[in-house]
């Protein structure tokens, strides 16, 4: 019986020390995605679905944009439109939709003129109205692993996992009840 307890134990510990490490490592990449802050009050988080933004490396701090990248976006008021640059990386709403491209020129009216790293030429302008807001953190990684799990196999997978561990600890509580009774069976006996 002492083995099946210790067993049980050290299993916990495993689950208890896989949830723990998984729950640090979201808060670190949060983190590392919103600048280096956890206050989420005037940011979005958003999936890149198109390629337009990987292109060639920039010098930029915010460089090429790979396609399944996870993005913190930083909304802005419209009093706060001059703190974009040439260089930033702003998100945009286009009919609705929202785009995310460099801007590459900032206009004396004060639109911007953007354009996709992978892109060969600009887009229409974009005025002041249409900014939502400047990208400030990139996860590649964070992206991968949400793509992964908006993937209905690997929720197939992830459920028989937990199936088969299920079944497992319910096979070893019947081992470890069988036992008990097979040692009280023996002081009985005896």
């Amino acid at each position: 019986m002492l083995y099946y307890q210790n067993k049980s134990k050290i299993f916990a510990g495993l689950i208890a020390a896989v949830i723990v490490v998984l729950v640090g490592a979201g808060a670190c990449a949060l983190y590392n995605i919103n600048d280096g802050s956890f206050d989420l009050r005037d940011r979005e988080v958003r999936l890149i679905v198109s390629g337009s933004m990987d292109g060639d490396p920039t010098d930029y701090p915010i460089s090429t944009i790979k396609i399944n990248s996870l993005i913190m976006i930083h909304h802005l008021d419209q009093d706060e439109l001059d703190t974009i640059a040439i260089g930033d990386v702003i998100a945009y709403d286009r009919g609705g939709v929202m785009i995310v491209h460099r801007v590459v020129d900032i206009r004396d009216d004060g639109s911007f003129i953007t354009k996709g790293d992978a892109n060969s030429s600009v887009d229409p302008i974009v005025y002041p109205g249409k900014v939502i807001g400047k990208v400030v953190g990139v996860s590649h990684i964070s992206g991968e692993i949400v793509t992964l799990a908006k993937d209905k196999m690997m929720w197939t997978f992830a459920f028989v996992a937990c199936a088969l561990i299920v079944i497992y600890c319910i096979r070893e509580i019947m081992r470890a009840y069988s036992q008990v009774e097979d040692d009280e069976d023996d002081d009985v006996v005896r």
